[in-house]
């Protein structure tokens, strides 16, 4: 597995299922498997071990051949997922130790896996990030008559482990719009300037030009040290949308007029703050 690139929706985030990475099947023909929880983010003493354990569920009535590796990772822009199993300069992964290389999981049965993590005695503050990669044996499919290739399944098991004194330092930098699956839909650009990673979380509402009344909620990508992120605020297209004091769900399918000031309460992982933003899309000469 080199430079593999695995692409997940950004809006599965939100759900705190992608990443999550493996609270949904990944299925490539029979090979159907549910790993929980999504993700771990554990902490850590330096010169000790923190341990975790990870359920599988095979939920195909055949059996899985499955293979565990360690990978490191990145997030594309958009909110992909990059896995190289090269080792990144000052990678944690040799302080990682997974139970088994490989397994049969029979079919509608379920797997504790172990793994444990061993930061070095006087190891500086850091956040630890690498992912366990859990593949499936090749299963033929045929798009057409005549015509079979192999797949593999594949879920990436995403792990955070703190080790020390780290904390994300999340700035909102710039308020946008920008056309998501072909929809103008307000960003929020967010600097993270701490030692590990971060996620936006809030309570926002606005009423746009027409005189719409809606409420948000912030894309729960994780902001990496280093890092300025795109993160989209979700229009709420349920009931609790209103005009006038009425609740009118069958305005909640209808595109925002802008232009359409934002505001509520945001909090960053470590700290809630005022936040109130006005959006309005670029005018196209």
């Amino acid at each position: 597995m080199t430079n593999q690139t695995l692409r997940f929706p950004p809006a599965l985030w939100a759900a705190g299922v992608a990443l999550a990475f493996g609270a949904l099947p990944a299925q490539a023909n029979e090979f159907a498997l549910a790993v929980s929880p999504p993700r771990f983010e554990l902490s850590a003493k330096t010169g000790e071990t923190v341990r975790a354990v990870a359920e599988l569920s095979n939920r195909s009535d055949v059996p899985a051949e499955l293979t565990f590796t360690t990978a490191e990772w990145d997030l594309t822009a958009d909110g992909g997922v990059i896995l190289t199993e090269a080792l990144k300069p000052g990678s944690c992964r040799p302080w990682v130790a997974i139970e088994r290389r490989q397994t049969s999981l029979p079919g509608r049965t379920s797997l504790r896996y172990r793994f444990e993590v061993t930061p070095p005695p006087e190891t500086p503050p850091t956040e630890c990030r690498f992912a366990i990669v859990i593949a499936g044996g090749d299963n033929n499919v045929a798009p057409a008559e005549n015509v079979k290739f192999p797949v593999s399944g594949q879920i990436a098991l995403i792990v955070y482990v703190a080790v020390g004194d780290v904390k994300p330092v999340l700035k909102i930098v710039k308020a946008d719009v920008v056309p998501i699956g072909g929809v103008q839909t307000p960003v929020v650009m967010v600097e993270n300037t701490g030692t590990a990673h971060g996620r936006l979380s809030a309570f926002l509402s606005g009423t746009d030009a027409a005189g719409v009344r809606r409420e948000f909620s912030p894309s729960t990508l994780p902001i990496l040290p280093g890092e300025t992120r795109m993160i989209a605020l979700n229009p709420d297209d349920g009931e609790e949308l209103l005009e006038a004091g009425e609740t009118t769900q069958s305005k909640a399918k209808e595109p925002i007029v802008f232009p359409i000031t934002i505001a509520g309460e945001m909090d960053d992982s470590t700290n809630s703050f005022k936040f109130e933003g006005v959006f309005e899309p670029d005018v196209q000469e």
